[in-house]
């Protein structure tokens, strides 16, 4: 998001916001600029300075929205409120960026000058970067498939050899024009003709072709052999990125691009290794041996054959960046028709229950079109220019023959010699129309490389330290002056300070959007605290390794995973060795034994995507049993029991009850009711930590906690109401 776009006469580079506003504080229109750098914030009006304030006198900053329009005002330390300007609503997102932006400066002294709330734009051209992080047009596409060619190392003997064939199928057809002329020369033009002679011909002929044919088997055998074995390094080496990724790292993509660039991104860099990999180099070389062959027959003939080829290149060199964007674009609108489908998919359950089948084909349909449309302009883009261009190569033909024919009136030239050389010039503008239309192929590719290798450089945000440490949780669990916000700037947790002690449950509460998920996510270190600093038994979870961390915390989440296997797989996904009888045992703490025995294949029952042959209940029990297997010294519950009947829920309890027995718990609950158990209970409000204590400590302080238990109790009544009337 651009944050600097207007900036008043005279301004120095030391400003790194600069937003226009279009009223004064009474209310006056006026031509303002709101400015700040890295000390002050200047308010000007009509070209005028106006105000200018210290930006560490102030401890908040904040937008309002009006009628009409919208202010940004800062709340300095003693609460007294200054508003530095108005502005139109369609400034909103631009002063309520900049806004978090200050508040985060002050509060860390981190100073962000940029954000990504819009696409993202390469700083040179300013074209959108198409959900990449470098410029398809600015960058060298050179470098990418150098660095795809590099990849070939492990598998250099199978690319070796079939070079190797390759330059040795080629020699074959160079011979042959050679032949041709011995024939013409001496066996089609005398009268009286040499049998012996001509048998050899022909045994020679068949030779090579069959030395041809068995070279280019070994050559296409190699080829695949290199191809299809980067090809699979490729797809795994994406996939184990994706799975070493951060939650937020992920987060900025969706499945389906990430599908995308696992198999169709490296389907096509395998397609390109196969068909032009080693072909670069033995057409290059053919050019090399068929041109010098060309000088050494007819010195003035090769030069009539060479003299379109610059003109053929420069329209090639300039439709090269074209074809990378029209690919781009390409790439853009399969991304989305990948997505779209996948997202169709996985949620066709409710796709069906809104009866919206009809919209989302015609949703796909419109993402099908978008992608046949952008790959339509990226062909004819073209086949409308490279026709052109092998048409102009022609020319040199036709100065060949012409010339070549005069030669052999006038007696400079025999025809089987005249055959060769245009033979030989037909080879070598095999080669030239290649390298015509290895742009496509290198645009199409260096877009698919591109996206990757971008994955592949991925940084996580979430690593472990040098040296990690591999710790015995016991289950004390501590938070230092804690905050966290999915964008630095904007805080979801605010200095949150607490200590869970082992062995204790404790129950987080608050209304929606406080931030009771994102405390476990910290816990589980699927993301890092931005401030402050989170301990498990006095080590900084950052110190600890991640597996030896997420090895012994067991997690139970409302909306259950179940893999597409049968139940022992799903039990045993836990600990892959675990013995049948401690998954039989783990099932029965878990109260899913016995409807699991009553299923037609017992333990061996597929549950289908997602488990959605099962019951909500018998997911659950199911996700109990796996993490009891687990054995964690650590147990999230994220509103495990939400969304039961009565009956069902009463069954996880106990199971959750067996569960936590001597175990640090944490539990989310929307039903407040079922943290009755817990030993103390944590109150989110507004992303701070608001009350900690007990339940009877939190309902005699007639806090927020206070207010939420009532309000949930009248929710509850006027839900039973009609129930009882009906009744009656």
């Amino acid at each position: 998001m651009d944050l600097k776009i207007k900036l008043p006469e005279n301004a120095t580079d030391d400003i790194v916001y600069s937003l226009p506003y279009k009223f004064a504080n009474d209310g006056e229109m006026v031509d303002g600029i709101f400015c700040a750098d890295k000390e002050y914030i200047y308010i000007y009006a009509d070209g005028k300075l106006e105000e200018q304030y210290k930006i560490s006198d102030f401890s908040e900053f904040t937008c309002r929205r009006q009628i009409g329009s919208s202010m940004a005002q800062g709340i300095k330390e003693n609460g007294d409120a200054v508003c530095f300007c108005a502005f139109t609503q369609d400034m909103f997102a631009r002063f309520g960026e900049v806004m978090k932006l200050l508040e985060h400066y002050v509060r860390t002294g981190e100073l962000i000058t940029e954000t990504d709330e819009d696409e993202p734009v390469c700083p040179s051209c300013g074209l959108p970067l198409e959900g990449g992080s470098e410029c398809v047009y600015c960058k060298g596409k050179g470098s990418t498939i150098l660095r795809l060619l590099k990849r070939i190392g492990p598998y250099k003997k199978y690319f070796i050899t079939a070079v190797i064939c390759t330059i040795a199928s080629e020699l074959v057809w160079v011979f042959m024009p050679y032949i041709d002329r011995i024939i013409i020369d001496d066996y089609v033009t005398p009268k009286l003709i040499d049998w012996g002679g001509f048998i050899a011909i022909v045994i020679t002929i068949v030779s090579l072709l069959l030395v041809g044919g068995v070279m280019e088997l070994l050559n296409m055998r190699n080829s695949f052999k290199t191809a299809l074995s980067i090809g699979r390094d490729l797809r795994q080496e994406v996939f184990e990125k994706s799975q070493q990724l951060s939650m937020s790292s992920l987060s900025k993509r969706t499945a389906g691009e990430l599908i995308n660039r696992v198999s169709g991104d490296a389907a096509k860099l395998e397609e390109f290794i196969t068909a032009n990999g080693k072909d670069a180099i033995v057409k290059l070389l053919s050019l090399m041996i068929i041109g010098g062959l060309l000088f050494v027959m007819n010195w003035r003939l090769a030069l009539m054959t060479i003299v379109p080829v610059p003109f053929v290149f420069l329209i090639v060199k300039k439709l090269f960046n074209v074809m990378a964007l029209r690919y781009t674009a390409v790439w853009k609108y399969s991304k989305n028709h990948s997505e779209n489908l996948h997202d169709i998919l996985n949620g066709i359950a409710v796709v069906k229950s809104f009866g919206s089948e009809a919209r989302e084909i015609a949703h796909y349909e419109g993402c099908s079109i978008k992608w046949a449309k952008a790959c339509v302009r990226a062909e004819i883009m073209w086949y409308l220019t490279i026709p052109f261009s092998e048409f102009i190569l022609t020319v040199g033909n036709f100065l060949v023959l012409y010339f070549g024919g005069s030669m052999i009136l006038g007696n400079e030239m025999s025809l089987g010699e005249l055959i060769q050389f245009t033979t030989y010039v037909a080879m070598l503008y095999e080669p030239i129309i290649w390298l015509i239309h290895i742009p496509r192929t290198l645009a199409d590719t260096s877009v698919s490389a591109g996206k990757v290798f971008e994955i592949l450089d991925m940084q996580s945000d979430v690593r472990d330290i040098e040296d990690p440490v591999e710790i015995d949780i016991k289950g004390d669990i501590e938070f230092d002056d804690v905050y966290f916000g999915y964008k630095a700037y904007v805080p979801v947790l605010k200095g949150i300070s607490c200590k869970i002690n082992k062995g204790e449950m404790i129950g987080i509460v608050g209304h929606s959007g406080v931030g009771k998920s994102t405390m476990i996510n910290l816990i589980l270190r699927l993301y890092d605290c931005t401030q402050g600093e989170i301990r498990i038994d006095g080590v900084p979870i950052k110190n600890i390794d991640q597996h030896s961390l997420r090895s012994q915390v067991g997690v139970v989440l409302q909306e259950t995973f179940l893999f597409d296997g049968s139940i022992l797989d799903n039990i045993s996904y836990a600990r892959q060795d675990a013995p049948f009888e401690e998954i039989i045992k783990a099932a029965k703490i878990a109260n899913a034994h016995d409807f699991i025995v009553n299923l037609p294949d017992g333990y061996n029952t597929r549950v289908g995507n997602k488990g959605y042959q099962l019951s909500g209940g018998e997911r659950q029990r199911i996700a109990i049993a796996r993490a009891l297997l687990h054995d964690p010294k650590i147990i999230i519950l994220d509103e495990a029991t939400a969304s039961l009947d009565t009956q069902t829920e009463k069954q996880i309890q106990e199971a959750l009850g067996r569960l936590t027995r001597g175990r640090t718990t944490i539990a989310i609950a929307h039903r407040l009711s079922t943290l009755s158990n817990a030993d103390r209970l944590i109150v989110l409000d507004k992303g701070k930590l608001a009350e900690f204590g007990t339940h009877k400590e939190l309902m005699k302080q007639g806090g927020v906690y206070y207010d939420l238990v009532m309000a949930q109790r009248e929710t509850t009544k006027m839900k039973n109401a009609p129930l009882k009337t009906a009744q009656a």
